[in-house]
């Protein structure tokens, strides 16, 4: 990739908190996708939130009930990941073309049915990276920077190993060591702009709240609007729309 950078974010679970969150965005001019499932163990969005959400950010599937893929019997795990796409664009009134599997638990045969049933990428919980999304098959698989939450070393270093994402961990030691995830948020956010990449927040509505994080949330993304004056503010898609445009071009 060239050395151009730009800023997503993601929220997972459509929590109802998600309206929140998108009103913050929004007046942060921000850009970001909602992986919203028709239910899950806390409320859920309803139908009309889901359109409203729909009208200005992207929405995602993140299966039809919450479900591990990795738990689940691949009929099952069939259903929900083809359920989920059919249900939110019912509902939402527009394409659904990412999937994002709850806990970031799947397998490559969970892969191959994302593919099958349509979706065009599909989103991670890869830590501390900056890469764009990697090609794997037909899909396009999405990595992502930091969680909004205090995850301790263990947890970093766990994500990278499992992973073998090696400069994942590099760049966690370098720069990391912290359960203050603004603070990373800081260092990570002036890294993918001085190299260029993604940066790539995402969290849940719902555990902001529990933890009492909204201030320091709204400063993050107030860090992040400014930024989104001189770099691209984009959905996960359009992120994605990028190296496919790429691909294209260096195809011809």
């Amino acid at each position: 990739m060239s050395a151009h950078a730009c800023i997503t974010l993601s929220w997972d679970d459509g929590h109802s908190l998600d309206m929140r969150i998108a009103e913050l965005m929004s007046r942060r001019g921000l850009r970001g996708t909602f992986y919203v499932p028709r239910t899950a163990e806390r409320v859920t969005l309803s139908a009309p939130q889901i359109r409203d959400l729909a009208h200005t950010f992207e929405v995602g599937a993140h299966t039809l009930d919450h479900v591990v893929l990795t738990n689940t019997p691949d009929g099952r795990a069939w259903d929900e990941i083809t359920g989920a796409k059919h249900w939110l664009e019912d509902v939402a009134g527009v394409p659904c073309t990412l999937f994002c599997p709850p806990r970031g638990r799947y397998t490559n045969r969970h892969l191959q049915m994302m593919d099958r049933a349509g979706y065009h990428a599909v989103r991670t919980v890869e830590l501390m990276s900056v890469d764009w999304p990697r090609r794997k098959g037909n899909l396009l698989v999405m990595p992502t920077t930091l969680q909004a939450w205090a995850h301790d070393t263990r947890s970093y270093v766990q994500n990278a190993v499992k992973r073998f994402a090696w400069r994942n961990l590099w760049r966690y030691l370098l720069h990391g060591r912290t359960k203050d995830w603004p603070a990373l948020c800081g260092v990570l956010l002036a890294e993918t702009l001085r190299q260029g990449g993604v940066f790539h927040l995402w969290a849940h509505s719902w555990e902001i709240e529990e933890c009492g994080g909204w201030q320091r949330l709204d400063e993050v993304l107030r860090l992040l609007g400014d930024c989104a004056r001189d770099v691209p503010a984009l959905t996960n898609g359009e992120v994605c729309h990028i190296i496919e445009a790429e691909r294209v071009s260096n195809c011809v």
